[in-house]
């Protein structure tokens, strides 16, 4: 019966490495009929976590239990006693969509929480210029099935004239079209529109996406949005720069093209990577060829690394991301 239906959880845990951490969470979820049926683990040497050095364990937990038979708020409770022993932090995630943040304090031993949804799909944001591929690619995983996310609107500073076909199929969906206006506008200006629309985060969005938005999102503006943001760019950088890049790499004669996505930081396309794909290419290739070649490679890297996000898959330590995405 429907009550019986098995669904899924999942745990991302960090902590200082010791002895115990799996077996604590196995014995949690087992007190809560709910059945650990993998888990992924790696351990970081000598980074700093929580204001010191340490060897970081880190692991994600994946367990089954019937929907209807388990108490969230219960089972969160339960492990919240593991992340604060161990000094940890966690993310805890349901198929019903029930998301929490844990974090055991290092400094005042507080326990904060973060509700980040309390069921339904996480909300993404998406960024836009003329580049319509990675949104396009998106937007038909999302109608497949394939991403279980909710896109509550696009913004670009692309006109809805240049846009129309796109525009359509996005009106189709429920997903709202934002125009604002960035040429001639301080930037300042125009973030603070784009602001008034996006919200801090869990407002309206749980992130945001940059699919091929050509324009530099100030250091204000991410420490004010609070959440993460993740950019694709095509695999040429650093070495291609500035305008058309792929008829540079054309022009070099490149043998390798790739994409990479990232975390938005102050530092221009340098966040931690959470995904990359490559593709050689050849004197075979024409113009037309390399680009189309490497405008699939964003878009397969860009919904790779948007699906670990909503699957709990990806954490940061550092300047780095582990990313459990078997």
């Amino acid at each position: 019966g429907k009550s019986r239906a098995v669904a899924r959880g999942s745990l991302l845990l960090r902590c200082p490495d010791s002895l115990g951490i799996v077996s604590s969470i196995a014995d949690r979820l087992l007190k809560h009929n709910s059945n650990l049926t993998a888990t992924d683990l790696h351990v970081e040497s000598h980074v700093k976590f929580g204001g010191a050095l340490h060897d970081v364990f880190v692991c994600r937990f994946v367990f089954e239990y019937k929907e209807n038979e388990l108490d969230h708020l219960s089972l969160e409770t339960n492990l919240a006693t593991v992340v604060e022993k161990y000094h940890a932090d966690a993310t805890l995630a349901f198929h019903s969509g029930y998301r929490v943040e844990m974090s055991a304090d290092f400094s005042s031993r507080k326990f904060p929480r973060r509700l980040v949804r309390e069921s339904g799909n996480l909300r993404m944001g998406v960024l836009v210029s003329n580049k319509e591929h990675c949104l396009v690619d998106l937007i038909n995983r999302k109608q497949s099935g394939e991403l279980d996310v909710d896109i509550p609107f696009v913004i670009s500073n692309h006109s809805k004239d240049k846009n129309k076909g796109l525009v359509r199929s996005l009106e189709e969906m429920g997903i709202a079209y934002h125009f604002v206006q960035h040429t001639g506008r301080p930037k300042a200006e125009w973030e603070q529109e784009i602001q008034e629309l996006v919200g801090k985060q869990g407002e309206t969005t749980d992130f945001l996406i940059l699919a091929r938005y050509m324009q530099i999102l100030s250091g204000g503006f991410l420490r004010w949005y609070e959440g993460d943001i993740v950019n694709i760019h095509h695999g040429l950088l650093p070495s291609f720069k500035g305008s058309n890049p792929y008829k540079q790499a054309w022009d070099a004669g490149v043998k390798l093209i790739g994409a990479t996505a990232h975390y938005v930081t102050e530092d221009l396309d340098e966040g931690p990577i959470i995904e990359q794909r490559v593709s050689r290419v050849s004197h075979r290739d024409t113009l037309r060829t390399m680009r189309v070649k490497s405008e699939r490679l964003e878009s397969a890297a860009l919904h790779d690394a948007v699906r670990y996000v909503i699957e709990n898959r990806v954490t940061r330590i550092g300047g780095r991301t582990i990313v459990f995405n078997w």
